[in-house]
């Protein structure tokens, strides 16, 4: 995994502009990546555009050095800066030897790189990974800016001035100085009436936008444009449960053979749970004796059952699954001490506000998994492909039409703003306008109507907004250790089959998932194939709850504090004097806790509101 960046200008050569500015400024772009790629970097100089590059080890460590470069037969250069796998570069590198192109290295990039002289725009439809890519044609004088079909990897791009800049990470894009960080209503809507997720393709910040998954977008001296390359179909459904379970089996065996082959030895997330029990079942048979695998505990019961969404210990079962498929365990151990010195570590990583409470265990546990493992695999997306949380049964009433369906897991922060602020950003009719906009691209089955049309839209949703979420914060947490975690369930042929499972067939013996349950059950012992969802745990302990309490109070009494231009004084003292002590709800700790991470974003950043 890498760190990319870069900028292309149309105003005038880079070799006409003051001596070395734009090797300069990408040069400093790129050291904001240093985290995602510590092994090596490059910068790649032309007259339109240069590329930067940071590497993280991990397929052919040789011969793997970007940006990569080819010439075209009695051509110009194709240059590559590359973050990511595709985990059919075996398949595609002999199909291009065949084809006539000639390879230099091992590496996938190079694959992409061969691809794209001997398939031109349309390689795209090819790959199989998670990616993301700024390919520079000299001879069109055309950037291409791809990302994978789930968006796993992260891409940022942005104007400023006449450049255009693009970048993993947006504080890549920050070092920019023709980029200021401002707040418009529309951004401040992103950070208030949505949190913890943002609308796809959002950047929050003004101009900065996100490449969408599936997607490229094409620049060059006619200006911008985007193509989505691949979605999601809708259509019948025709396989009986035991052919569903067999289809399911063989589409995530083949994910995890491909995700397991590294340079590096391969670890595997084991939080006891059904989804990373399955990757780490399948990893291990592939691997043998070989595969390490990792849960994180939390010390002196940090790990609160009370959480709506986090039902019970998970330690025993990680052990439990670690004999069962015979890997090499460590238990990550974090206390509440661990979890408050993480904070800013944590804040700084994720590029955005989002759930401290939550991330700086995931931080603490790629911390501590870096020295042992550099790949490792997890269960993630496995939920909502399968249709794995409680607002997936409509049974329960937390899905009801016109609001997305996790309002009462993460509750809005409209109660804590101040009259201004709501008045300015209307956040309850922001949220509404984004919930329409993600339903307009909805791929419908033609007839599906009443409850089995409202699974669909719930399943739409989350695939939509909750997944770049999540995938967000494991991308942030694990490369700011420089850990590469994959993700064998967003595999887009798995993603693609599960899409169509009627909502009768996901149920198995009373439990959500049942097609993947019964798909691995063999793998699993029993008790484990069959638990119930136990999300991952927050933090939600006495000791937790003070110190963010404390920070809190600090930051009423900072009159400089810039979140207090958004947030009511009154209100937020009132909240932390009303549950202070109390561990019984998740929202008060969740909104404090965010309140906390807007204001050291806005300092950080120097964002100005708008």
């Amino acid at each position: 995994m890498c760190g990319i960046t870069g900028l292309v200008t149309f105003d005038r050569p880079t070799n006409a502009q003051p001596p070395d500015r734009a090797e300069r400024i990408v040069r400093a772009m790129t050291e904001t990546l240093r985290h995602r790629g510590p092994d090596a970097d490059g910068i790649w100089c032309g007259p339109y555009a240069t590329l930067g590059h940071t590497r993280l080890e991990i397929l052919d460590v040789a011969g793997g050095a970007q940006p990569m470069l080819a010439r075209r037969t009695g051509g110009g250069l194709v240059v590559l800066t590359f973050s990511g796998e595709v985990y059919n570069h075996d398949d595609l590198r002999a199909s291009l030897a065949a084809a006539g192109q000639s390879f230099e290295t091992r590496s996938d990039t190079e694959v992409v790189l061969r691809a794209y002289l001997e398939w031109g725009e349309d390689f795209v439809h090819r790959l199989r990974g998670m990616y993301a890519f700024a390919l520079w044609d000299a001879d069109a004088e055309r950037l291409l800016l791809v990302r994978d079909r789930f968006g796993i990897k992260p891409l940022y791009f942005a104007r400023a001035g006449d450049d255009l800049v693009f970048g993993s990470e947006i504080k890549a894009l920050l070092a920019h100085p023709g980029l200021p960080a401002r707040l418009t209503a529309d951004g401040l809507g992103e950070l208030l009436a949505l949190p913890p997720m943002t609308s796809p393709g959002h950047g929050v910040l003004d101009g900065v936008e996100e490449v969408p998954p599936a997607t490229v977008i094409r620049f060059g001296r006619t200006g911008l444009a985007r193509r989505r390359y691949w979605t999601l179909e809708s259509r019948e459904h025709h396989d009986d449960p035991a052919a569903t379970a067999r289809r399911v089996r063989a589409l995530l065996e083949r994910a995890v053979r491909e995700q397991v082959v590294a340079d590096v030895p391969v670890g595997a997330l084991n939080s006891g749970g059904l989804d990373s029990s399955a990757a780490a079942a399948l990893a291990a048979a592939e691997l043998g004796g070989e595969l390490a695998t990792f849960d994180v505990l939390h010390a002196g019961g940090a790990a609160s059952t009370a959480s709506s969404f986090h039902r019970s210990d998970d330690h025993p079962w990680a052990l439990l699954v670690a004999e069962h498929v015979k890997s090499r365990h460590r238990t990550i151990e974090v206390s509440t001490q661990d979890l408050v010195a993480a904070q800013a570590a944590t804040r700084t990583a994720m590029d955005l506000p989002s759930l401290t409470p939550i991330n700086a265990s995931l931080y603490q546990l790629f911390h501590r998994i870096a020295p042992h493992r550099r790949v490792v695999l997890s269960g993630e997306g496995s939920d909502e492909i399968f249709a794995g949380y409680r607002w997936h049964d409509l049974a329960s009433g937390l899905a009801p039409a016109g609001r997305f369906p996790w309002a009462t897991t993460y509750r809005p922060l409209t109660g804590l703003l101040t009259d201004e602020t709501v008045h300015h950003v209307h956040p309850q009719v922001y949220a509404h306008q984004r919930y329409l906009a993600a339903l307009s691209d909805l791929p419908l089955l033609a007839g599906e109507a009443g409850p089995a049309r409202r699974l669909r839209e719930v399943k739409w949703l989350t695939m939509a907004f909750y997944l770049p979420f999540l995938l967000r914060r494991t991308d942030r947490l694990s490369m700011a250790s420089s850990v590469e975690v994959r993700v064998p369930f967003l595999d887009h042929d798995l993603v693609q089959y599960a899409w169509n499972i009627p909502g009768d067939r996901l149920r198995r013996r009373a439990r959500e998932k049942g097609p993947l349950r019964e798909a691995v059950e063999d793998l699993l012992p029993a008790s484990v194939a069959w638990r119930p969802k136990s999300g991952y745990p927050a933090s939600l302990t006495a000791g937790y709850q003070a110190a963010v309490w404390q920070q809190a109070r600090d930051l009423l009494g900072d009159t400089r504090s810039p979140v207090l231009r958004l947030v009511s004084a009154p209100k937020l003292s009132a909240m932390l004097d009303a549950y202070e002590g109390d561990l019984t709800e998740w929202t008060p700790l969740q909104h404090v806790a965010y309140v906390l991470e807007v204001d050291a974003w806005l300092r950080e950043h120097r964002v100005a509101l708008t």
